[in-house]
């Protein structure tokens, strides 16, 4: 069984981690609605959070992958599992 250097006896295994590749179907102003609650956006003063939003969606809609009316959003999610012994 393995021991940690304290010398008290593990009680978990060996983490394993398991990468499940997925995505989400989006517009360009759906994503524009989900980044401003994320990454401090909610808490900018009005003016600003306005001006960074616009910028966001002027870039999606001049990008090809994402101009036309839906596009998938690619997303990995991760799991991380660990076995009690």
């Amino acid at each position: 069984m393995p021991r940690p250097a304290t010398g008290v006896t593990a009680r978990f295994g060996s983490a394993e981690l398991v990468d499940f590749p997925h995505g989400q179907c989006r517009t360009a102003d759906s994503l524009v609605a989900t980044v401003a609650t994320r990454a401090g956006l909610p808490v900018m003063p009005g003016q600003e959070r306005r001006a960074t939003l616009d910028r966001i969606r002027a870039y999606l809609v001049s990008r090809p992958g994402t101009a036309r009316a839906e596009f998938t959003l690619p997303m990995m999610t991760g799991v991380l599992r660990v076995r009690r012994l």
